[in-house]
């Protein structure tokens, strides 16, 4: 069979049948070699992402209830109610409000010969008192850690723990006098349910779905080898694994193909073998059309070719206008929305995610000298509860617009870390006086003159300034860096406030 014995349709069909069967064969043999393994490795790196943000959450929960019972155990009406000389105390500052407002439900105090002065258990969500009998004799050994603590400062230990068949947060510390020093008036203990409500705020934050389970809860809990599901292991105070967090991913692994998949490519194909036939159709109707108006020439007629180009090329315009038109509009609203993934909404700086990013690309770069400053409004709460959340939010919008505002010799990115945290990364490749820097940011604040009768240490709202100097050494973890600015920042509140304290990275 000689392929001129084929017309031009017939030659039309068989190219797309070819067509479509190449095109078929091509993705499944593409898929197999390149894009299922990339699909798997980006699927496992997006479930270590979200493994790690959970991770974090729990630590941020940590730290807030080490701050916590950090503020209480640094408080002199405890030492004063262990010495026997404030019974106020459970009446003003340790009752069921408290018990809400921090969602914890157990809170113990102890003399410094490790004797319980008082304890409560007290479920704030149904309003009833719990018992707290499964480890009466067992504090010895949940203040274990703290037993052995420095009593020069005050340092706050946070492990999980299992009690009723339930797991929990469990906060100890020494107690101290109000400077966080003397640390031998006492002991503290404060327990936190991390339950249904815990699961709810972890979900809430990442979008993902995790169950806390304790080892008494599944026994196979250890054989999780399953898709899509990880397991974080975390240990007691005896480190024994005892509470596990179930984590089941939002990004699942794919499979190699799908049966909505394979339809699509099928479908995809026969939609080639029928578009090919149509261009054919087209292309071929006009030489119809030009051999009907020959043949008429030819017998005498009169003929006129119809000219259609014209009508196919204003029609094609016109689309190619509308479609340009609507993505305009979808650029104009992917411009927005990454603005607004990127900043906080109320003060316009950077938000987290746009920290993160920021942070990775200086670990790309490696700046020679880079510094980080965490920036805390002095006596805020206060401010938001006699002046109202919404010159609470006043403030925060002139304290970032200083912030940014603010003179500096480096290379200046803002964040708002959280509440009234500010967060400033500093890069340059000469060295960055921080004491400088620094205090032009403590300043930048101070000279808004912001009244704030309810401060104790001024007359207009003030900033603590904590500085982690990465000095010459390579960028790493941004959340190594954070705790030693951290450190740095409850430093300067405890110093008094309104001061500047710089702490060197060690790695």
């Amino acid at each position: 069979m000689q392929i001129s014995n084929f017309s031009i349709k017939q030659l039309t069909v068989i190219a797309s049948v070819m067509m479509a069967v190449t095109f078929v064969l091509f993705y499944l043999t593409f898929r197999y070699f390149w894009t299922y393994d990339t699909a798997v490795e980006l699927a496992i790196d997006r479930q270590n992402e979200e493994v790690r943000r959970v991770k974090t959450l729990i630590h941020l929960q940590k730290n807030d209830l080490a701050k916590s019972i950090s503020d209480y155990a640094a408080w002199d009406e405890v030492v004063d109610f262990i010495e026997g000389n404030n019974d106020d105390l459970l009446v003003d500052s340790i009752n069921e409000h408290s018990f809400s407002a921090l969602q914890i439900n157990g809170v113990f105090i102890f003399d410094a010969d490790v004797s319980l002065m008082w304890g409560r258990m007290y479920d704030y969500i149904y309003k009833q008192e719990l018992s707290y009998d499964e480890i009466r004799y067992k504090f010895g050994a949940l203040l274990a850690e703290s037993l052995r603590s420095r009593t020069d400062r005050i340092t706050p230990f946070v492990r999980f723990l299992v009690l009723n068949e339930q797991p929990h947060l469990l906060a100890t510390s020494r107690v101290c006098n109000s400077d966080g020093i003397d640390c031998d008036k006492g002991y503290m203990m404060i327990l936190k349910p991390v339950g249904e409500t815990f699961s709810r705020t972890l979900q809430q934050a990442t979008g993902l779905q995790v169950h806390i389970k304790t080892k008494r809860d599944d026994d196979t809990i250890l054989d999780h080898a399953q898709d899509n599901i990880s397991i974080i292991e975390k240990n007691d105070y005896r480190n024994d694994e005892t509470v596990f967090l179930e984590i089941h991913h939002s990004v699942k692994l794919p499979p190699f193909i799908t049966w909505g998949e394979l339809s699509a490519v099928l479908a995809f194909a026969v939609f080639m073998f029928a578009f090919n036939l149509s261009v054919v159709h087209i292309m071929v109707r006009p030489i119809k059309r030009a051999r009907r108006a020959l043949d008429q020439l030819m017998s005498g007629e009169s003929s006129q070719l119809t000219q259609q180009d014209t009508f196919i090329s204003y029609e094609m315009r016109d689309f190619v206008y509308r479609v340009n038109e609507v993505i305009s509009q979808l650029e104009s609203k992917q411009q927005e929305l990454e603005w607004i993934a990127h900043h906080d909404a109320l003060t316009k700086v950077g938000n987290r995610r746009s920290l993160q990013q920021h942070w990775q690309t200086l670990v790309e770069k490696q700046p020679k000298h880079t510094s980080l400053l965490l920036i805390d409004i002095d006596y805020f709460k206060p401010f938001n509860d006699h002046y109202g959340h919404v010159e609470g939010d006043n403030v925060l919008q002139q304290v970032a617009t200083a912030l940014k505002e603010a003179s500096t010799e480096s290379s200046k990115f803002v964040a708002r870390f959280g509440g009234e945290e500010f967060c400033v990364v500093l890069s340059n490749d000469s060295p960055i006086n921080n004491r400088q820097e620094a205090e032009w940011l403590r300043a930048a604040v101070e000279t808004l003159k912001i009244r704030h009768h309810y401060s104790p240490i001024a007359a207009h709202l003030t900033a603590s300034i904590g500085v982690a100097d990465c000095g010459l050494q390579p960028l790493g973890d941004l959340q190594d860096l954070f705790l030693v600015a951290d450190r740095a920042l409850y430093e300067a509140k405890d110093a008094g406030r309104n001061q500047v304290v710089i702490h060197l990275s060690e790695r």
